[in-house]
C-alpha cells in the first residue's frame, strides 16, 4: 500500500503540488487574518449592529406567532437568528478578506447580515423595494454608528464619570435633534381653520338611559365545543355542552398539514365552538351570533367580543361569540381556500347546532332560544360572512346538510368594518332584513367603507317595518372593535409604521360599538322603538358617544322614491317621468359613487359641481310621485349627500395633494351651504337653510402612516388617498316648510330646488324621496 501511495505522489507534477500548497497556505492565512482590522471600536460597533439586527427580528417575531407563546417564540427566533449571524459573520468576513477589502471585515459582515435581514423583513411587510432598502440601510447604519461612538467613548482616557457625562450629553443631543429638527412625519392632510360645532337645532338628545349601560338581567356564561381543543381549555375539558364537528370538505380543498398539526383536525372535522352569554330567567330569548374576521390564526379572536356579549345578555339577548380562528391566516400555514364562503356556512351550522341543543332536554340552551328573532354580528370578514349567511340561498341552496334552517328568521345583521368581496361572482343582497354597518375613517386594514355597498344592496318590501343604517366614525380604526386585537391594524413590523396618535382610545371606540349594537338589537329584536331616532340622526345620542366627527345614513321601507339614479342614463332622468334641470353648474352627471380608491360602490348618484355661489339643481316631480306620497304622517323630505371636495383640491398630475397656504394650512373650499325650496302644484313656495336642520359635516382626512413617504408607497399605494366620500342622510321635516298662511304636504309638492349658497363646491346627491 505504501508503495502505491508513493508512486501516486511521484506521478503528480511537482509544479501542481507546489501550487496547491501555496493556495492552501494563502487561504489559511487569509482566514486567520479575516478579523485583523476589527479593533476595539469596530468590535463594539459589531455588537451594536448585531443588537439592531436582533431588534428587527424581535419586531418580526411579534407578527408571526407560532402558537407556542410569545416568550418561546422570541427566545427561539432570536437564538436561531444569533446563530445564523455568527455563521454569516465568519463566512462573510472570510470572503471579504479574500477580496482584500480594506475595512473591519467582521463589522462589515455583521452589517451586511443585518441589512439583508432587515430589508427582507420590511419587504414582506409590504413597504416596497425602495422604502425597504432605505429603511434597512438607515436602521443598520444607525446601529453601527451608535456602537462606534460608544467604542470611541469607552476608549477615551478619561474618568468613568466623564465618560458617563459625555454619553448622556450625546444621548440628550440625539433626542433633541429628533424632537427639534424637521424629521419626516405623517403626511400633511387638509385642515380647516375652524370646524363648526355640531348644530342641535331641531334635534334633542334622547331622554333615555344609554344603551351601553348594563341592563337589568343577570346572565350566565358557558361554552360549547368539541371538547378536544389543543389550545383552549374552554373548548376542551371545560366545555359546558359537547357539540358535533362538521365536514366542510365540499368547500375547502386546500388545507395545510401544518394547520392540521396545530389544531389537530382538518377540513373534514371542523369544530363548532362558541362562547355563550345567556340571560337568566324565563325564555325564550332572541339570539345574536357574533363572529370575528381574519386575524392571525394563532392570536385567538373570539374572546374579543365579550364586552358585547355581556351587554346584550344583560338586555335579554342570548349572545354567542363563534370561534372561526382555524379559518384565519397564519404565516406558517396560510389560509384555506374558499374561506369566505365557509365563514358564512359555519354560522348556519352553529344555528343548526344551537337549535338541536334548544330542542333537547337537560342543557343550558333547552327551550331558551327564540329562533324567530335571530341577529348576526360580524367584524371584518365576519361582517361580510353575516350578510352572506342572511342571504344563504344565494350560495347554499343545494346544500342538503343545512336542512332545518327554514324555521329560523335572521331578522337583523350588524357589519363592523366589513369586507365586501364577490364570492362565486355574487354579492349578498339583503331583503326585509334590518341592517347596520359601522366604519372608522382611520381603518388601516379595511380602509374603504365596504359596508356602504351592502347598505345600498339592502331593500325592503312596501309593508316591511325594517330599516337600514350606517355610521362613519372619523377617529376609529379597525382593530379596536375587538378587545384582543390591540391598537395596530397591521401585524408587526408593518403595523409599527401606522400613525396612531389621533385614534380614539380603545374603550371610547368600543363604547360606540356598544351604543349602536345594543340600541340596534333592542330596537329590532326586542321592539324598543325609543332608540330608533339614534339611527335617523346620530346627534340624538351625542351624550353617550365620544367626541369625534360622525356621518350617518338611514332609510326605512316607508320611503317614497323621487330619485335613485340607478337606471339613469340621461341627466334629467327621474322616476315616473320626472325631470331635473340646473342653473350655474359647471359640471353635472349621473355616475357611480366612488370609494377611497376611485372604484365604484355599485350605486349611482348625481354629481354636481359649481364655481360660484347660487348654483341650483331643481327636481320636477311627476304627479304619480305625489300620489305615492299621499297620506304620509309626519312626512320628511330625505336625501343623501356626499361632499366631493377632494376632487377640487387635486392637482392636475397623477398625484392628488392639497394646496397649502402661507402658514401651511390647506386651502379648502367652503363646506357646502344649501338652501332648499319646495313649490306646490298651486305655485306656493317655501324655503329653509339646511344648516338649520343639519350642517354638512367636513370630510375626515387621515394620515395613515407615521412617515409621509410611506403614504403612496406602502402596501401597493393602499394609503395614497387621505379621505373617502361618504354619504350623510339629511332628514328635513316637511313641517319646517309650513307657515301661518300655508300647510305643505308631500303630495302637494311638485318642485324641489337645491340652491348652493357657498362656492366653489362639488357634491353627489342620491336617495332623494319622502319618508315617514
Amino acid at each position: 500500500m505504501e508503495v502505491e501511495i508513493l508512486e501516486a505522489e511521484q506521478l503528480q507534477p511537482p509544479m501542481i503540488t507546489g501550487k496547491w500548497k501555496k493556495i492552501k497556505t494563502w487561504v489559511t492565512g487569509r482566514y486567520a487574518m479575516r478579523n485583523e482590522r476589527d479593533l476595539f471600536v469596530a468590535r463594539i460597533a459589531s455588537g451594536s449592529t448585531a443588537l439592531f439586527a436582533s431588534l428587527a427580528m424581535f419586531a418580526a417575531v411579534l407578527g408571526m406567532p407560532t402558537g407556542f407563546g410569545t416568550g418561546i417564540d422570541i427566545f427561539v427566533f432570536l437564538t436561531v437568528n444569533m446563530i445564523a449571524m455568527i455563521v454569516a459573520a465568519k463566512v462573510l468576513s472570510f470572503l471579504y478578506c479574500l477580496m482584500y477589502l480594506p475595512f473591519p471585515r467582521r463589522l462589515l459582515a455583521v452589517w451586511t447580515f443585518a441589512s439583508v435581514e432587515t430589508y427582507l423583513i420590511l419587504y414582506y411587510a409590504e413597504l416596497g423595494v425602495f422604502m425597504a432598502v432605505a429603511f434597512s440601510l438607515a436602521f443598520t447604519i444607525t446601529g453601527a454608528l451608535a456602537g462606534g461612538l460608544m467604542g470611541f467613548l469607552l476608549k477615551m482616557k478619561i474618568r468613568p464619570l466623564g465618560k458617563a457625562a459625555i454619553g448622556l450629553g450625546l444621548a440628550f443631543a440625539a433626542a433633541a435633534a429628533y424632537v427639534g429638527l424637521d424629521w419626516p412625519g405623517p403626511a400633511a392632510v387638509p385642515q380647516r381653520e375652524a370646524v363648526h360645532s355640531i348644530s342641535m337645532v331641531g334635534t334633542g338628545l334622547l331622554d333615555m338611559p344609554s344603551p351601553a349601560e348594563t341592563g337589568p338581567l343577570t346572565y350566565q356564561t358557558f361554552t360549547y365545543g368539541s371538547g378536544e381543543d389543543k389550545h383552549r381549555k374552554i373548548f376542551g375539558d371545560d366545555i359546558g355542552i359537547l357539540s358535533q364537528s362538521v365536514d366542510a370538505s365540499a368547500y375547502i380543498s386546500k388545507w395545510s398539514k401544518l394547520k392540521t398539526g396545530f389544531w389537530g383536525f382538518d377540513q373534514h372535522a371542523l369544530p363548532l365552538n362558541g362562547r355563550v352569554w345567556m340571560p337568566e330567567g324565563v325564555g325564550p330569548f332572541p339570539i345574536a351570533l357574533i363572529v370575528h374576521g381574519n386575524h392571525l390564526m394563532e392570536d385567538f379572536s373570539d374572546g374579543g367580543y365579550a364586552y358585547l356579549g355581556e351587554l346584550l345578555a344583560s338586555k335579554g339577548i342570548i349572545a354567542v361569540s363563534v370561534d372561526e380562528n382555524f379559518l384565519n391566516y397564519s404565516v406558517w400555514s396560510g389560509i384555506p381556500n374558499n374561506d369566505m364562503k365557509v365563514r358564512a356556512w359555519l354560522l348556519l351550522k352553529h344555528l343548526q347546532q344551537i337549535k338541536q341543543f334548544n330542542d333537547e332536554e337537560g342543557n343550558f340552551f333547552s327551550g331558551q332560544a327564540d329562533f324567530d328573532h335571530v341577529a348576526m354580528i360580524g367584524h371584518s370578514r365576519g361582517g361580510q360572512a353575516v350578510a352572506m349567511a342572511a342571504d344563504a340561498e344565494r350560495w347554499f341552496k343545494e346544500d342538503q346538510s343545512l336542512k332545518g334552517l327554514n324555521g329560523m328568521h335572521i331578522e337583523s345583521v350588524v357589519a363592523i368594518a366589513p369586507t365586501d368581496k364577490q364570492v362565486d361572482d355574487k354579492s349578498a343582497r339583503l331583503s326585509d332584513v334590518n341592517y347596520l354597518t359601522l366604519q372608522g375613517a382611520r381603518d388601516a386594514d379595511v380602509n374603504n367603507f365596504y359596508g356602504d355597498r351592502q347598505y345600498s344592496r339592502t331593500t325592503f318590501p312596501e309593508q316591511s317595518d325594517k330599516f337600514k343604517a350606517a355610521l362613519y366614525i372619523a377617529d376609529a380604526n379597525h382593530s379596536q372593535f375587538n378587545s384582543e386585537w390591540g391598537r395596530m391594524d397591521e401585524r408587526p413590523p408593518g403595523g409599527l409604521f401606522l400613525n396612531r396618535k389621533e385614534l380614539l382610545e380603545a374603550d371610547e371606540q368600543r363604547q360606540i360599538s356598544k351604543v349602536y349594537v345594543s340600541a340596534f338589537l333592542q330596537t329590532t329584536l326586542l321592539g324598543q322603538e325609543v332608540y330608533r331616532p339614534l339611527f335617523e340622526d346620530y346627534r340624538t345620542g351625542l351624550e353617550w358617544l365620544p367626541d369625534t366627527v360622525y356621518t350617518n345614513r338611514y332609510e326605512t321601507s316607508a320611503f317614497t322614491e323621487i330619485a335613485r339614479y340607478e337606471d339613469g342614463k340621461r341627466k334629467t332622468a327621474l322616476k315616473d317621468g320626472g325631470k331635473a334641470s340646473v342653473a350655474g353648474m359647471s359640471e353635472w352627471e349621473i355616475t357611480y359613487a366612488e370609494d377611497r380608491d376611485g372604484k365604484n360602490k355599485g350605486t349611482k348618484g348625481i354629481e354636481l359641481e359649481w364655481e360660484k355661489a347660487g348654483a341650483e339643481y331643481e327636481l320636477e316631480l311627476s304627479p304619480h310621485t305625489g300620489l305615492e306620497a299621499a297620506g304620509l304622517q309626519d312626512g320628511n323630505l330625505v336625501f343623501s349627500l356626499a361632499n366631493l371636495e377632494r376632487d377640487l383640491i387635486s392637482s392636475d398630475g397623477d398625484e392628488k395633494s392639497p394646496g397649502t397656504g402661507d402658514e401651511g394650512k390647506s386651502e379648502l373650499p367652503p363646506l357646502p351651504e344649501v338652501e332648499i325650496k319646495v313649490t306646490t302644484a298651486e305655485g306656493e313656495s317655501s324655503k329653509l337653510l339646511l344648516e338649520d336642520i343639519m350642517p354638512v359635516s367636513p370630510p375626515s382626512y387621515t394620515a395613515f402612516m407615521t412617515i409621509s413617504w410611506l403614504e403612496e408607497r406602502m402596501k401597493k399605494k393602499k394609503y395614497k388617498e387621505s379621505t373617502e366620500p361618504v354619504f350623510q342622510t339629511f332628514t328635513v321635516p316637511l313641517e319646517q316648510f309650513n307657515s301661518d298662511e300655508s300647510l305643505i304636504e308631500a303630495e302637494d309638492i311638485r318642485r324641489i330646488t337645491f340652491r348652493f349658497t357657498s362656492g366653489p363646491g362639488k357634491v353627489m346627491l342620491d336617495d332623494i324621496g319622502f319618508m315617514q
